[in-house]
């Protein structure tokens, strides 16, 4: 498992160094606001493709269940899955025509023309239909732990995301050409992706199902992927949702002051989710056959989460001023700070709840999942109307962290009512234990006058 983490960590690695570069010259180039506004159509290609619908994680479980296990293993789910991912794309590439149609007769952004908005934002919505496209082939490969294969792919197509707009906007300046550069790169990705699973060269996969069988095992794809994509989709809207309620209440500006913020925090986030997607299949492996590997499986990602989550989340708490303004340079704006700093407290603490959700999704808990990010989103939009007109993005950066720390202790409760061994996983008080010092650190930083 330490290699495929590590993998895994390298792929984020890529992508993470890309967006450090580009995001201060994307600044440049669009402005604060035109950035803003960059950053919203980059969060609906996450929120569509990247979110992938439960498609990916259900094909990795499903390869161990029985009944798709026998007779194909892992090629029984993927031919589920590619039906099930392709009329999905399809829907969404169409929702982007209506939504283009409507900016181009209003431009939220000021900055934006309407064309340049209307066309970008579809392209970006073709985009995202590709992304969701990538989620079996790249599934397969992780299901049989090819996980040097997955991020040899996944990381220049990542890095693409920040750096292909930036090369295509020295070409020309419009939102349309930072578009044309997104959808590119994700049709190659996607045709890697296809070549290295064996798309097109294994017999086996291009022997279709039988109608009975399709009909038997496609509800079970169904299901399963079904509670995971809306639990999916649900946490990329809670994660994205602050940034358009800033746009809609407050201005391009705020929204670029706070897209600057979370995308620093969102970085250590993205190697969290590294070291969860490397450990899952070994982790689903050993709840469905030896609960003491299971144990010492849980064990190991803790330790990795540590690493990869806990200790950047105080890091940016106690340097975050001088990180940023090496980053930023002459971008840097002191209202970057103190948001990053508060985000970083939840990004923390989620960090270790991310083991027990893990848990919860291989121990037979995705429909627990879904209703606790609807619960979530509820609570979150409330949270935002009542403190971004007071607050701003300041306000916002709270609700973030006060969502993720009453997520924290919710994901627990139903990972104790699940498991019969309810030591399993991250107990409340270490994770309340690092919340306090998170804070304390942060009050510290503050009255020495560490930060702005």
């Amino acid at each position: 498992m330490f290699r495929n983490i590590s993998s895994n960590v390298f792929g984020t690695v890529l992508p993470s160094l890309a967006a450090l570069v580009a995001v201060p010259l994307l600044i440049d180039k669009l402005g604060v606001a035109g950035f803003g506004t960059f950053s919203l159509q980059v969060a609906a290609l996450f929120f569509f493709g990247l979110a992938d619908l439960g498609i990916a994680r259900a094909i990795v479980l499903l390869s161990f269940e029985p009944e798709f296990a026998k007779r194909g293993a892992w090629r029984r789910p993927y031919k589920v899955g590619v039906r099930y991912s392709a009329w999905i794309a399809l829907g969404i590439a169409l929702v982007g025509i209506p939504v283009a149609g409507v900016l181009a007769e209003w431009p939220p952004a000021a900055q934006a023309s309407p064309a340049d908005l209307a066309w970008s934002t579809l392209l970006v919505f073709f985009s995202a239909g590709l992304t969701l496209l990538m989620q079996a082939p790249r599934a397969v490969l992780e299901s049989q732990e090819r996980f040097l294969q997955v991020n040899v792919i996944r990381g220049p197509a990542a890095a693409a995301i920040f750096l292909g707009p930036l090369l295509a906007l020295q070409v020309h300046n419009s939102l349309t050409a930072a578009a044309v550069s997104l959808l590119l790169t994700r049709a190659i990705a996607l045709l890697l992706f296809l070549v290295m699973c064996g798309h097109f060269t294994d017999a086996d996969l291009r022997a279709p199902m039988g109608r009975e069988e399709r009909a038997r095992l496609g509800p079970l794809f169904v299901r399963t992927a079904g509670w995971i994509g809306a639990t999916n989709l649900l946490s990329m809207l809670l994660a994205y949702l602050d940034r358009f309620v800033l746009g809609a209440l407050g201005s391009a500006t705020m929204v670029g002051q706070y897209a600057v913020a979370q995308e620093v925090v969102t970085k250590a986030w993205i190697s969290a989710g590294a070291v969860i997607s490397a450990a899952t299949p070994r982790l689903a492996s050993a709840a469905a056959d030896a609960p003491e590997t299971a144990r010492r499986v849980v064990r190991q990602i803790a330790i990795w989460m540590l690493a990869g989550g806990v200790l950047p989340s105080l890091i940016l708490i106690a340097f975050g001023e001088p990180l940023l303004r090496l980053w930023l340079r002459g971008s840097f704006d002191p209202a970057f700070v103190l948001p990053m700093q508060v985000m970083a407290v939840g990004l923390g603490v989620n960090t270790l709840s991310q083991v027990n959700f893990t848990l919860l999704q291989v121990s037979g808990g995705v429909r627990e999942g879904a209703y606790l990010q609807a619960i979530n989103l509820v609570t979150l939009s409330a949270g935002l109307l009542l403190a971004v007109p007071a607050f701003g993005t300041l306000g916002a950066a709270g609700v973030f962290s006060v969502r993720l720390l009453l997520d924290a202790a919710v994901v627990r409760w139903l990972l104790r009512r699940r498991l019969a061994d309810r030591r399993q996983g991250i107990g409340v008080p270490a994770m309340l234990a690092l919340a306090v010092a998170s804070c304390l650190l942060l009050w510290a930083v503050r009255d020495m006058g560490l930060s702005s």
